[in-house]
């Protein structure tokens, strides 16, 4: 993994095999007092999505690399971070699909942004009616 910051950019390349979440993780855990985005793309293999039914994830798996068209989510910053990460990937055949990024490990390189925005502090807190975690902003 390798990580550049400049302003309120964090720019993270992380390398083929390294567990996606684990090391976007890592590359944010300092950032304590800030709102994450992320943004990104590479390619990514080994991994699970899921689609959020009425409190469960409804998860699919894939062995084989795919093409990582698009990563955007979200980090609450209070504590561990907690990663929202959602991401578009195409197979071979060029369909293309997504979910919430369950696990993954990269393949070749993925190139993660990272924003962040000072001031605003985020959790998530369990809703008992829609059983997911929901973003807590504080300023």
């Amino acid at each position: 993994m390798q990580i550049a910051r400049k302003g309120d950019t964090i720019f993270i390349r992380l390398d083929h095999g390294e567990d996606v979440l684990e090391s976007l993780s890592e590359a944010i855990r300092e950032e304590r007092s800030t709102l994450v985005l992320t943004a990104g793309l590479g390619m990514i293999s080994e991994f699970e999505i899921g689609y959020f039914d009425n409190g469960n994830y409804v998860k699919k798996s894939f062995e084989e690399a795919h093409e990582l068209l698009s990563m955007q989510g979200s980090v609450a910053t209070e504590g561990d971070p907690r990663l929202h990460i959602h991401v578009t990937v195409a197979d071979r055949s060029h369909s293309a699909f997504g979910g919430h990024l369950v696990r993954g490990r990269v393949w070749m390189s993925n190139e993660i942004a990272a924003l962040r925005i000072e001031g605003l502090s985020s959790s998530r807190q369990m809703d008992p009616v829609k059983k997911v975690g929901i973003l807590q902003l504080k300023t």
